[in-house]
């Protein structure tokens, strides 16, 4: 199925934003800057290329 890590991680994550979205409605600016695009897979499945390929390289 999924990789449990990373399963693990998204709701890690999601309280984060959360957290600094609460801080920022109280008037503080603070940002989370967030990977827009996560390439994941098995050891030699072609991440590298993917991500080559995405920024035209």
């Amino acid at each position: 199925m999924g990789n449990r890590g990373m399963e693990e991680l998204i709701p890690l994550v999601n309280r984060l934003q959360r957290a600094l979205s609460s801080v920022g409605s109280a008037g503080q600016d603070y940002s989370l800057l967030l990977p827009q695009i996560a390439v994941v897979g098995a050891q030699s499945a072609g991440k590298s290329s993917v991500l080559e390929n995405f920024v035209g390289r």
